[in-house]
């Protein structure tokens, strides 16, 4: 099964050009199976995604792409709005209390903001980061991210022993499906994505369209 778990729409993140139902008759369109709203720092309600998923007969799941200190991070299981930069640890205590998960999004990715440039890291110095002792995976097909900073989170990945997601990081038509995660089984709703994701039970790859 084959979701893109890294989705932006405007009803809820001010940077997205496209809006809830455009996406998903996109993801459709290129053949994904599912699709996850994960806007910044805003929930999707159940019901929402619920009528969505309905209306279209596509699976469509609510989650959230969270500013930490350490960096972005995508949530699935939390069901409110966050309000204010918090650590990373702080958010996996909240995280933990409703059994979701945490992936560490597009985690070199270059931020001018910080005046930084992850991808001069090695691997040995980029597995060092504090926060991915925290994670239960990271986003090592990112369609934000460039080739050499997503082969270094595919790096650190398999030298830490962790799983690694993808997804688009789309805010805008055209980019849905440039990465995703592909699982072993067949996912519904909400609890099932969890499950299947604490389990490892997926892969990620970059797709383009037509079935991986």
């Amino acid at each position: 099964m084959i979701i893109d778990l890294h989705v932006h729409t405007k009803e809820l993140s001010p940077d997205a050009d496209r809006d809830a139902e455009e996406a998903i008759r996109e993801a459709k369109q290129k053949g994904l199976d599912g699709i996850c709203f994960t806007d910044h720092n805003r929930a999707w309600s159940v019901g929402d995604t619920e009528k969505l998923s309905k209306k279209w007969d596509f699976v469509v799941i609510g989650g959230m792409e969270v500013d930490t200190a350490e960096g972005h991070m995508l949530v699935f299981g939390l069901h409110e709005d966050i309000k204010k930069t918090m650590h990373v640890s702080q958010l996996r205590q909240m995280v933990d209390k409703v059994g979701g998960v945490i992936i560490f999004a597009h985690p070199f990715k270059s931020f001018l903001m910080f005046g930084m440039s992850d991808i001069s890291l090695d691997v040995e110095q980029a597995s060092a980061r504090p926060a991915l002792q925290v994670v239960d995976a990271l986003e090592a097909f990112s369609g934000r991210a460039g080739e050499s900073e997503n082969r270094l989170a595919q790096d650190v990945a398999k030298k830490l022993g962790m799983k690694g997601t993808g997804g688009s990081d789309g805010h805008r038509p055209g980019e849905i499906g440039r990465c995703v995660t592909i699982f072993e089984n067949d996912i519904k709703n909400e609890a099932e994505l969890i499950a299947e994701l604490k389990a490892g039970r997926f892969r990620a790859d970059y797709f383009v369209g037509g079935r991986k």
